[in-house]
């Protein structure tokens, strides 16, 4: 029996940072999945900056051209965040206290390697409705490997079993991920004469104060699912201003919100123009621009406790179900069709960080969860 952690050591020792093509990663998976004779099919683009991204699909079962229907689809990605040269053991997989250490250890090639490891030991024969496995490229960066798979009407899954590091706690909803950028322009002058000029800074104070009374706002709005059980606001960055003595002539900010999944991703953009309207008409706005420029709007999911895959990945476990907050594919497979969960070895707590691992006894739980979940769902 192939173990996850022999196949981890290996995936760990090939880079792939989302600015990085990640085709080495998958022609490896190609090649480790070879001795099956599984079929693949591969969805390629190219990113902002013109690096080939490849998007691998594998199944048992010939796969036509067209949209690909499965009963299952157990979804991974294949890039990490990046990791500083300090970092000297960052692609050298090593063992210490029951944990394995290294970049992308669980987040997420930890579940990566624990999926090659379950199909590994299946017997194809005995699957009656489809099985996929799908590896996509640039989660890091915005989900746009997945994004890519849903522009192509590439497959359509009943089921999706998610992997990201949730210490193998099964996860049945998260929030969705919403970035604005917001650019306040002014007039510069000489900050002696102030009334010759307009600033953006004074301009963008006003509006984030607004900002603040409308994330106060959305606390009456509520899913128990969650902690905090309301839609989150955040302004992680702002930029302006040019020199000391200079009325700054221009103020920009990043806007995040992470709406809960019963609530449209749109509700805060919509207060937002609304706020903007308001304070244009006002007569200490005149001479100020302000123009918001939409990133993302990613929904979150929310698959009912009851669902198939939810008691899949729950059998023989005493975890109890939970939602999350962190950005992941669910919501792009449930835009597929699945009734999606999230789980997967390793702490979130430990990922993006040099201190990044996974025990080595939850993916080995990981690999008997999932072909268990196999065989329910397909067997």
């Amino acid at each position: 029996m192939i173990l996850a952690g022999t196949l981890l050591r290996e995936l760990v020792a090939i880079p792939s940072v989302s600015s990085m093509s990640n085709r080495a990663v998958v022609e490896w998976i190609q090649r480790a999945l070879e001795p099956l004779g599984w079929h693949h099919r591969l969805f390629r683009y190219e990113d902002a900056a013109g690096v080939e991204k490849l998007n691998l699909i594998v199944s048992p079962e010939p796969m036509s051209d067209g949209r690909i229907e499965a009963e299952l689809a157990i979804v991974c990605h294949t890039d990490t965040v990046p990791f500083s040269a300090e970092w000297i053991e960052a692609t050298d997989l090593h063992e210490k206290d029951g944990m394995l250490h290294g970049c992308g250890a669980c987040d997420v090639k930890g579940f990566l390697a624990c999926m090659l490891a379950a199909v590994a030991g299946i017997k194809t024969d005995e699957l009656n409705k489809r099985l996929c496995l799908v590896f996509t490229s640039d989660e890091e960066v915005g989900c746009r490997g997945a994004r890519h798979l849903l522009s192509c009407d590439a497959i359509h899954a009943r089921y999706a079993i998610v992997g990201e590091p949730t210490s193998l706690a099964p996860a049945r909803a998260g929030k969705g991920y919403c970035l604005a950028s917001i650019k306040v322009t002014g007039r510069a002058a000489h900050s002696a004469f102030p009334e010759a000029g307009r600033s953006a800074i004074f301009a963008a104070a006003r509006l984030l104060r607004e900002i603040e009374a409308l994330a106060q706002e959305l606390v009456q709005d509520r899913n128990y699912a969650f902690s905090p059980p309301w839609t989150t606001l955040n302004v992680g960055e702002v930029h302006g201003g040019t020199a000391k003595n200079v009325v700054p002539a221009e103020c920009s900010f990043l806007l995040e919100w992470r709406p809960i999944p019963t609530q449209r991703p749109e509700v805060v953009l919509e207060r937002l123009r609304g706020i903007i309207d308001r304070m244009k008409a006002e007569e200490s706005q005149e001479g100020i621009e302000i123009q918001v420029e939409v990133l993302r709007t990613d929904e979150g999911f929310e698959t009912g406790v009851d669902s198939a895959v939810i008691r899949s990945v729950m059998r023989g476990s005493d975890s109890e179900i939970k939602t999350i907050a962190f950005g992941t594919e669910a919501p792009w497979l449930a835009r597929m069709g699945a009734e999606a969960v999230v789980i997967g070895p390793g702490s979130m707590l430990t990922a993006h960080s040099p201190r990044e691992c996974v025990p080595i006894a939850e993916l080995d739980a990981c690999v008997t969860m999932l072909r268990r979940a196999i065989g329910e769902l397909c067997g």
